[in-house]
């Protein structure tokens, strides 16, 4: 690996850790992709920050690829610590497809059966399965926040297309 990726793991690791927890936990999981592009805006910026000494040298291939870190790592910490929440994630659901239930007329037919079956569910298979799922959904959605984050604080490069406007002076008028 050459220094120019060592300098977009950190701040790819640093975001994606950070969503990762935030996108875990009660309540907030429910903007888990919120959170996934926030860790690619994130890992932009602080890519960005890493080539503060020579801007001109990071690219938007540069932000893609910290955003997509950034994306890959959220998965593999989000899933990491959902293994021990799953039971209650999975009476949360219950709750809310009870509460949902009593006010529609057509609920979700037989919700009580699959929630039953969801609790045995979790197998190695079908974690492999969640993390491979939410490893592309995470990645696509990362490089697409590392994108934003590169064109929200990308660097100044060049020279500005400034013109001078010389005025002469006898027009000018003075006081003002």
């Amino acid at each position: 690996m050459n220094n120019r990726e060592n300098d977009l793991i950190m701040p790819a690791l640093i975001a994606g850790a950070l969503a990762g927890v935030i996108s875990s936990i009660p309540f907030f999981h429910c903007l888990c992709c919120l959170w996934v592009l926030a860790s690619g805006v994130l890992a932009s910026y602080l890519a960005i920050n890493r080539y503060s000494s020579h801007p001109e040298a990071f690219k938007s291939a540069d932000a893609l690829l910290a955003g997509l870190l950034a994306g890959i790592l959220t998965a593999i910490i989000s899933i990491i610590i959902k293994i021990p929440l799953h039971e209650f994630y999975l009476n949360w659901t219950g709750r809310f497809l009870a509460a949902i239930s009593r006010f529609a007329e057509d609920s979700i037919p037989d919700w009580e059966s699959w929630l039953e079956t969801a609790r045995g569910r979790q197998t190695p298979l079908n974690l492999l399965l969640d993390l491979l799922l939410t490893s592309i959904i995470y990645a696509v959605l990362g490089a697409i926040g590392g994108l934003m984050g590169f064109s929200l604080f990308k660097p100044a490069t060049g020279a500005k297309n400034e013109t001078t406007i010389v005025q002469n002076p006898g027009n000018s008028q003075p006081g003002l």
